[in-house]
């Protein structure tokens, strides 16, 4: 079966000083280091750039396990609907919306800082040009993409010009931006496979996920540019079509071979959930995938004490570990120490060409957008290696939950899994689209948050307890709602940290007042959301 101190830098920082930054922090040392260990002047050329992208890679889905814990459990595993943390943190926390400032500014500072200090490093040693710096943007498009739809508007295009005082950009210019060099990135790995058919890529040993396979980058690249196309179409559509149709006639991820993972030796999910106790499996999950007997259940979380799936709801004030993580009554995400991190696979470009034929955005309409949604569900179960029997068909939906310690109860949706092109409501198909995305790109926090600000789904339980405060990110809508009214927003972004409003004040500012569209709080909605 399968199963699945912090280091600040600011965008005022000058270019030189980003560059003395040290190239590896913690764990990820032993993939920055020449087995051998020489010093670079004894290393070839390849490998003097070939060590930088490790560390790298893994800011795509952070493996150190610190990081792992601020950045993808706390936020996007929590706010995703996939994990619920379970350390009280002396009451503060994401999951009751009272995180502390530090907490709120260490995904920007570090993905910026763990990924620029390498990134003109290797700019400074191709001369920003060639099959090498193609595929570094590649990357930085896939990191930078995460902070972006984290905090809104933010330094892109002027980075690396050397200014101690970095421009921001509307998150329209970065989107912009990112998918003109995803297209730079593309033409080039196609002109260096064009001219090196047959020959050893001498990065391959370097590359974490496809080992030097530029073809499979390719992929992923245009696969990027297809989850950035739908993420932007319903406020920037004309452009976004473009972008879809590039994306699609580029060749994207269609096959689970072609999925991106990145390995570990010491996954931070298992860590966190059997080591420290700090991790559960959210509610939300359990709820769903009880209620459509998923067969991807016992792949995901293991089992209670008692032989059933039962998480934990996010938000509980003063939550004592000891019972909602440590004990077997609830379950815990079902990883071993190797389990691989997932980047991208293949259902997700299933779900968004789903989506993209629902809205008319791709050619197809609503019967094409139900075949895609079909593949999209085999695709995943097949990832899995389950068998999806009647998956497809059987009627059911999720049912309401219930805490075994408080007793509070809570209903959550009305959608089931069986696509019907009668649908009275093509809400109700984009919630089904959406839905499936969710649980087949487990555990890609982040992205399954995009989905819920950007559509609204899936539903997710509102927070047992809301200690939003203006002091911390703002005041959080956190209504309650049942299965026919829907109106939770719950957290929409993440305010700038107060090292930008120290260091660079005159930037953020104006990014706030002219760029954000709202007050620098967590309930202000990103650009691509404002139609939610």
């Amino acid at each position: 079966m399968k199963q699945y101190n912090f280091k600040r830098i600011r965008t005022t920082l000058s270019i030189c000083s980003l560059l003395l930054l040290a190239s590896c922090i913690g764990d990820f040392e032993n993939f920055n280091t020449h087995p051998t260990n020489p010093a670079p002047d004894d290393m070839t050329a390849p490998e003097r750039v070939g060590t930088l992208f490790p560390s790298l890679l893994y800011l795509m889905h952070n493996y150190q396990e610190n990081d792992n814990q601020m950045i993808e459990q706390m936020i996007g595993n929590q706010y995703g609907g996939y994990m619920a943390t379970t350390n009280n943190w002396q009451g503060t926390n994401y999951g009751t919306f009272n995180p502390s400032a530090g907490w709120m500014e260490y995904p920007f500072n570090k993905l910026f800082s763990g990924f620029y200090a390498n990134y003109f490093k290797i700019k400074d040693i191709t001369g920003g040009k060639g099959y090498i710096y193609a595929w570094a943007n590649i990357v930085r498009v896939g990191v930078m993409l995460r902070v972006t739809d984290t905090y809104g508007p933010v330094p892109y295009s002027k980075m690396g010009e050397g200014q101690l005082a970095v421009v921001y950009d509307d998150m329209q210019t970065v989107y912009h931006n990112m998918i003109q060099d995803l297209d730079n990135s593309i033409a080039s790995l196609t002109a260096f496979l064009g001219e090196n058919q047959g020959k050893a890529n001498p990065m391959a040993e370097f590359d974490l996920i496809y080992r030097g396979n530029f073809s499979k980058w390719i992929k992923f690249a245009n696969s990027l540019k297809l989850r950035m196309a739908i993420r932007i179409a319903a406020v920037d559509t004309d452009y976004a079509k473009e972008v879809m149709v590039q994306a699609i006639a580029g060749g994207t991820i269609e096959s689970n071979v072609d999925n991106a993972f990145l390995p570990t030796t010491d996954n931070p999910y298992y860590k966190a959930a059997i080591d420290w106790g700090d991790l559960a499996i959210n509610a939300v999950l359990s709820t769903y995938m009880n209620g459509y007997a998923d067969p991807r259940c016992p792949v995901y979380m293991t089992k209670t004490g008692v032989g059933t799936y039962i998480g934990v709801r996010m938000g509980i004030n003063n939550i004592n570990k000891q019972i909602y993580s440590m004990s077997a009554l609830f379950s815990k995400p079902n990883f071993t120490t190797g389990s691989p991190l997932l980047v991208f696979c293949a259902a997700e470009t299933q779900f968004l060409k789903a989506e993209a034929a629902l809205q008319g955005w791709i050619a197809g309409g609503e019967a094409q957008a139900g075949a895609y949604y079909l593949k999209g569900i085999n695709t995943s179960m097949e990832q899995h290696e389950v068998t999806a029997g009647a998956y497809t068909t059987t009627v059911t939906y999720p049912g309401a939950y219930s805490d075994p310690i408080s007793g509070i109860t809570v209903g959550i949706s009305n959608i089931s899994v069986p696509w019907n092109d009668v649908d009275a409501a093509a809400n109700t198909r984009l919630a089904k689209i959406i839905t499936q995305k969710w649980l087949a790109n487990y555990p890609l926090g982040f992205e399954s948050w995009c989905d819920f600000r950007r559509t609204g789904y899936p539903q997710i339980f509102s927070a047992q307890d809301n200690l939003s405060t203006d002091g911390s990110m703002g005041t959080i809508d956190n209504s309650i709602f049942s299965a026919t009214t829907y109106n939770s927003r719950l957290v929409r972004r993440l305010p700038y940290p107060v090292s930008e409003y120290n260091g660079n004040p005159v930037n953020v500012a104006n990014a706030v007042s002219t760029m954000l569209g709202g007050p620098d709080k967590g309930s202000t909605n990103l650009w691509w959301a404002k139609k939610q």
